[in-house]
């Protein structure tokens, strides 16, 4: 998973991620949306592919890209179950915050 984060942590790799959640893409066609060198991009998608977010296959002279969401919607899983205990938590706090202002006003 910390690869999953790490390749997440760059506003050109979320943009990646973005683009092929609409549609599979070549590399070429990729290099259109961006306004880094195609050297820089094809980096930013090793990134991607060595945490198995991206899957590239060659295809003749082109390679083809796609997404991969299993990774993410493992990432997001765990960040969901931390999510809900600090709402829970936050709750809990609320609600005996609320209670000691209660108990203070009737006495």
């Amino acid at each position: 998973m910390e690869k999953v984060f790490s390749a997440l942590a760059d506003g050109n790799r979320r943009r990646i991620i973005e683009l092929l959640h609409q549609n599979d893409s070549s590399l070429l066609e990729m290099s259109k949306e961006f306004s880094i060198s195609f050297q820089a991009l094809s980096k930013h998608i090793k990134v991607l592919e060595n945490a198995g977010i991206v899957k590239k296959e060659k295809m003749g002279k082109f390679r083809n890209l796609s997404l991969n969401r299993t990774p993410l919607k493992q990432s997001l899983k765990w960040i969901s179950y931390y999510s809900n205990f600090w709402n829970e938590s936050f709750d809990k706090l609320d609600e005996i915050i609320n209670n000691q202002n209660i108990n203070e006003r009737s006495k």
